[in-house]
C-alpha cells in the first residue's frame, strides 16, 4: 500500500485569491509541505491547484506555467525513487500531462476520465478518448 500525500497550492497568479502572491512564495509554502510530508514517510505527492477557487474549465495557460513551475521544484526537492503527479483543477487533464513531462513527473490524476458529470463548473465531459490520444 501506498500513502500518498496532497500538496494544495495556494491560490496561483490570475486567481482571485491570489491577491498578488509572487510564484516563489507559493514554491516556499509548497517545498515546506513536501519537506514535512517526506519527513513522515509519505510514499508519494500529488500537487493541486486546490485554491485556485472559483475554479474554470480550462484554465489558462498562468496556471499551466505556474504549475509547471512548482512542480519542478518539487520534484528536485522529493526523493526521484517516489513518485509525484498533478492534477489541475478543473478538469484540466491535457494541460496536466503537459505539467507532468515538463516537471519528470511519473503520472496525473485525472478528473472526469471515464463518466461525463455536473460539477460546481457546470458540464464536465468525459475525456478518456482524447486524453489518451493526446498522451
Amino acid at each position: 500500500m501506498r500513502l500518498l500525500g496532497m500538496i494544495h497550492l495556494k491560490a496561483l497568479p490570475g486567481t482571485p485569491l491570489n491577491k498578488g502572491q509572487k510564484i516563489s512564495k507559493i514554491i516556499d509554502v509548497a517545498l515546506k509541505e513536501v519537506e514535512m510530508l517526506e519527513k513522515y514517510g509519505y510514499d508519494g505527492l500529488i500537487v493541486e491547484n486546490m485554491h485556485d477557487i472559483p475554479y474554470v474549465k480550462n484554465p489558462g495557460p498562468e496556471i499551466l506555467t505556474s504549475m509547471t513551475s512548482v512542480c519542478v521544484q518539487v520534484r528536485k526537492h522529493f526523493p526521484a525513487t517516489k513518485p509525484i503527479g498533478v492534477q489541475v483543477l478543473a478538469g484540466a487533464n491535457q494541460g496536466a500531462l503537459a505539467v507532468a513531462l515538463a516537471a519528470n513527473l511519473d503520472f496525473i490524476r485525472a478528473e472526469s476520465f471515464i463518466f461525463s458529470h455536473v460539477a460546481d463548473e457546470g458540464w464536465m465531459d468525459a475525456q478518456a478518448g482524447n486524453l489518451l490520444r493526446y498522451r
